[in-house]
């Protein structure tokens, strides 16, 4: 990483949600970096901590229950977590977008998509009606909407999904972003038009420069995206390494168990499809010590006595796991 620099860098990120039956450790010392250009995949099973990791960024967390109680978020050196409401709507939708995991539900039903589109052009950019409405159509092109300048004037509810997914992307990228958090950003769409919109965000990250935090739990997505991949479990992260390590050379069980349970288009046999056995611990009942005991098939008496630290593999590669622990025997 000699020539690039991380445009943020979180640091033992703390995130808690404070409800009437106790409290919820939503990112418990999440830590990493995502650098100009390049592409971070936070991957992991639904409520791993992914979205919250990616929403404290913009202090988008409801207050009530939820706080960000300890850490940094560093964005080109300066710490979010201490910005005012006022200071974060500058950074909101300018520097750092967001597309949302459910564009029918992130879109406002009542404005026309134009409309949604030039707002942040107007706020940030401080364009007039005239030209933000020429810009809001360069945009639709440039996502890949036929007749813009109709486009501009419909309602999301006359749009398919794919296409409300794009008017999304559009306005994500409206004020040339220098961060992008896209949150599941092919959920609930057909397989032509997921490969479309990765295609499409690859392109526009190449054009802009800019850095990609991609949440998703579609390993194939990550393996065609992502340039570092961050594996999360329980609201922290049980291994971290570039996409070839964590693909090839994969450490922690479960994601060797997340990989192994990818259909094969080498297999006819739907029997050979792995799971991993046991469920998600309830997040208001942890488990003592390694939060993936009781699902491993390699645990041993110390994984449920404390917390494995990070092993260090080199080229950024680490994984919190005892199995390669020197003090694996207590």
């Amino acid at each position: 990483m000699e020539n690039k620099r991380p445009i943020l860098e979180v640091k033992e990120l703390k995130t808690y949600f404070y409800t009437d039956y106790g409290v919820v450790k939503g990112c418990d010392g999440v830590s990493y970096k995502v650098y100009e250009g390049e592409t971070l995949a936070l991957v992991g099973e639904s409520g791993s901590g992914k979205s919250v990791s990616a929403m404290s960024i913009l202090q988008l967390i409801p207050d009530p229950p939820g706080k960000i109680v300890d850490g940094e978020i560093l964005y080109n050196g300066e710490n979010l977590v201490n910005y005012s409401e006022k200071q974060m709507e500058k950074i909101r939708g300018n520097d750092i977008a967001v597309i949302f995991q459910e564009p029918m539900t992130s879109l406002n039903p009542v404005l026309t998509v134009g409309y949604q589109i030039m707002e942040p052009l107007k706020l940030h950019q401080k364009m007039n009606k005239k030209e933000a409405t020429a810009r809001a159509i360069e945009l639709l092109k440039l996502v890949g909407i036929p007749s813009p300048e109709n486009r501009i004037k419909e309602f999301p509810h006359q749009m398919s999904g794919g296409m409300r997914q794009r008017v999304m992307i559009a306005i994500a990228l409206a004020c040339n972003p220098k961060l992008l958090i896209a949150d599941e950003p092919t959920t609930a769409l057909d397989v032509t038009i997921q490969a479309q919109i990765i295609n499409l965000m690859e392109e526009m990250q190449r054009k802009l420069g800019m850095a990609i935090l991609m949440i998703t739990h579609d390993l194939g997505v990550v393996a065609e995206t992502a340039d570092k991949v961050a594996v999360m479990y329980c609201g922290k992260i049980v291994e971290y390494g570039n996409v070839e390590d964590i693909f090839y050379n994969s450490k922690h069980p479960y994601l060797q168990g997340l990989k192994k349970s990818m259909p094969r288009l080498d297999t006819d046999n739907d029997d050979d499809l792995y799971v991993i056995e046991g469920m998600v611990p309830s997040p208001l009942n942890l488990p003592q010590g390694c939060k993936f005991a009781d699902r491993c098939e390699y645990v041993m008496d110390i994984c449920r006595q404390k917390e494995p630290e990070a092993v260090d593999f080199g080229n950024e590669h680490y994984a919190k796991c005892f199995l390669y622990s020197e003090n694996k025997g207590g």
